[in-house]
């Protein structure tokens, strides 16, 4: 295997590490807004002392609790996942802070309008909050993203093989370390681009949906 080929599969491992990280925070996130704007007794102090913990809990600590911590609880977790799910955990935090702005700002008017032609609470948020919310959110989550794949590399401790860990290999191994390392920023450049193409357009269609331009 050439050294652009074993790159290239590091580059996928980063991918759907990234790609498990955004697919799991998101709703996460949510769910974690949710909870705290609601007030619920508790649940939203318990919540806030989460999202407190988290972000001042540094990503590779959380990795390594994962992988090597749970077992301990019975629970054994592949390295892949582990890593993925410290990855959702870790940003979950982050992106529950926009949403729960998002939400805080949201026009109460637009709910109490639903709810007069007959939507129940569930309705009005599904079919008129979530997706303005969303529309609000989504720059600064674009953002949150990026940030996830360029943490991605701390999955590396656990023995993940992605991409910034195979291209580490290689520098040592061929002694090159400043065209491997260029090799793989270039990778990474790619991949974020593709993440930035993705939201964009995700943002577009959702503008031609909503009428929001």
């Amino acid at each position: 295997m050439g050294d652009l080929e074993y790159l290239f599969y590091g580059l996928v491992i980063t991918c759907i590490t990234s790609l498990m990280g955004v697919i799991i925070g998101i709703p996460l996130g949510l769910a974690v807004a949710l909870g705290r704007v609601k007030k619920i007794p508790i649940v939203s102090q318990l919540l806030t002392l989460y999202v407190s913990f988290i972000r001042s809990l540094p990503l590779v600590l959380l990795v390594l609790w994962l992988y090597f911590g749970i077992p301990f609880l019975g629970i054994n977790l592949d390295a892949f996942v582990a890593g993925s799910i410290a990855l959702a955990i870790n940003h979950s935090a982050f992106i529950s802070e926009i949403w729960r702005s998002a939400i805080l700002n949201f026009s109460v008017e637009q709910v109490e309008a639903a709810k007069a032609f007959g939507m129940t609470q569930n309705q009005a948020f599904v079919r008129i909050i979530l997706p303005q919310v969303w529309r609000a959110s989504l720059p600064a989550i674009a953002n949150e993203i990026t940030f996830i794949v360029k943490a991605s590399p701390a999955v590396g401790v656990i023995g993940i093989n992605d991409l910034t860990r195979r291209a580490s290999q290689l520098a040592a191994s061929n002694f090159q370390p400043l065209t491997m390392t260029a090799i793989a920023m270039l990778f990474y450049i790619l991949l974020l681009f593709g993440f930035t193409r993705l939201t964009r357009t995700i943002d577009y269609r959702m503008h031609q949906r909503y009428e929001l331009i």
